[in-house]
């Protein structure tokens, strides 16, 4: 499994541990206390940010190629999609209230940081699914 790929599953798992943890979370705190409270579980979203360490656990192989033109491809291809999905969150983000609301609307700023946050995350996220997917999703063709 090369390198690359490593990192896009340990991104992939932080997430997706991260976004089941936190919806978890929500749904309790929404439980007991009600939904203002519950916008605090988002914190628990922090544990997504474990998976931007992967480039420190799993180092360069030493002597080895580590890209080639197929490589950069997909690489190339992941960015693009992260980039086109997170686009699309925060277009729709921004869209759909002035589409449903109308243009008149007043919108609080409280929902930028989740805008921009969603956004991030959808970026990563679909980078990795999109780095696994093309490479498959397990080590087939690679060492």
């Amino acid at each position: 499994m090369k390198r690359i790929q490593k990192i896009a599953m340990f991104m992939f798992v932080t997430f997706t541990c991260a976004l089941i943890t936190t919806a978890l979370a929500i749904a309790v705190v929404y439980a007991k206390y009600g939904f203002p409270k519950a916008w605090g579980s988002l914190g628990f979203m922090g544990i997504a940010g474990i998976g931007g360490l992967a480039q420190l656990f799993f180092k360069k192989d030493p002597g080895k190629v580590e890209y080639d033109e197929r490589d950069r491809q997909i690489q190339r291809r992941a960015a693009l999609t992260g980039f086109a999905l997170a686009y699309l969150i925060v277009g729709l983000a921004t869209m759909l209230p002035f589409t449903i609301l109308g243009p008149n609307t007043p919108i609080t700023t409280n929902w930028l940081p989740l805008i921009f946050g969603a956004a991030g995350l959808t970026h990563f996220y679909s980078w990795s699914i999109a780095i696994l997917t093309q490479y498959g999703w397990r080590n087939k063709n690679h060492e």
